[in-house]
């Protein structure tokens, strides 16, 4: 039986890996999206989360319950968009991805505190394997500049990481969580009604494959996946969108990749790949126990 047992948690840790992965997917064409939009950003994201809104209940239909957990991830959401947003603003995209993605180090932070232990060694190895092959993907974009800037991106990485720490919590749904935050998002829109008829028909349609795609695919597939592994391992595979979105760059605008990017890239799949075959291991090991 135990054999059995450790096999259905190796198909679902794999279920949650491949729910993950296409979240990651989905996010990586975000970018693209809002840079064919010349709308504000706070437009856009008024627009998004009222699509994200209605397609979710429609569609997805959570159990709509309410609880601090829930609400908290989901002001937790709405903050890191809005930080992210404006450090993109204030500083460089390559600083800003590079710094949200600290996430990581968060995620391990929340962790260490609520269960009152160091973190695990080979968490801090996949951070630093992982940071390397960022700093190699985004070098020659990196810079000390835009000091507010870095600082609202490392700010967007800390509620990005209380993200994926508390959704991997018993009693979170990160469906509904979703909801709050696009509620929150759609606030700014009660003043910008003015603003809907200068929308061409293209932006339009920008923005529902943005609030379908990106967000409301993304959000069902993230509720599946991020039960299934643990919260660091999760945080990791979606960072696989730093090199997802600039490869959709290079097919659709021509945007070129450097060698040194190139060897950062294959060094961020190797940290993920690793990390996930340590945790598979750990997962034998914990069942070997049990016998």
């Amino acid at each position: 039986m135990e054999g059995v047992s450790t096999t259905y948690d190796d198909r679902r840790a794999l279920r949650g890996v491949f729910c993950l992965f296409g979240t990651a997917v989905c996010w990586s064409f975000m970018g693209i999206l809002t840079k064919w939009n010349t709308q504000s950003p706070f437009l856009i994201g008024g627009v998004t989360s009222t699509i994200v809104l209605v397609f979710t209940l429609v569609v997805a239909r959570p159990q709509l319950r309410f609880s601090p957990l829930i609400v908290g991830v989901g002001l937790a959401s709405f903050f890191t968009g809005l930080a992210f947003r404006y450090a993109n603003q204030l500083t460089t995209v390559g600083n800003a991805i590079v710094l949200q993605y600290t996430s990581m180090i968060f995620v391990i932070v929340y962790q260490s505190l609520a269960e009152r232990r160091m973190p695990a060694l080979r968490h801090v190895l996949v951070v630093l394997g992982a940071f390397a092959g960022m700093a190699l993907f985004f070098m020659g974009s990196l810079s000390a500049e835009g000091m507010l800037g870095n600082l609202l991106a490392i700010a967007s990485g800390a509620s990005f990481g209380l993200q994926f720490y508390l959704n991997s919590r018993p009693g979170a749904a990160p469906l509904v969580s979703s909801l709050v935050a696009s509620v929150c998002s759609m606030v700014p829109l009660l003043f910008m009604f003015d603003r809907l008829p200068q929308v061409s028909p293209a932006e339009w349609g920008y923005m529902a494959a943005s609030g379908v795609f990106c967000s409301s695919f993304a959000n069902i597939l993230f509720s599946k996946g991020i039960g299934k592994v643990p919260a660091f391992t999760a945080n990791l595979i979606c960072m696989s969108e730093v090199i997802m979105a600039p490869t959709w760059s290079f097919f659709i605008f021509g945007e070129t990749f450097s060698e040194t990017a190139l060897a950062g890239a294959a060094l961020i799949v190797a940290s993920i790949v690793v990390n996930l075959a340590l945790d598979a291991r750990a997962r034998s090991r914990a069942a070997e126990t049990s016998i």
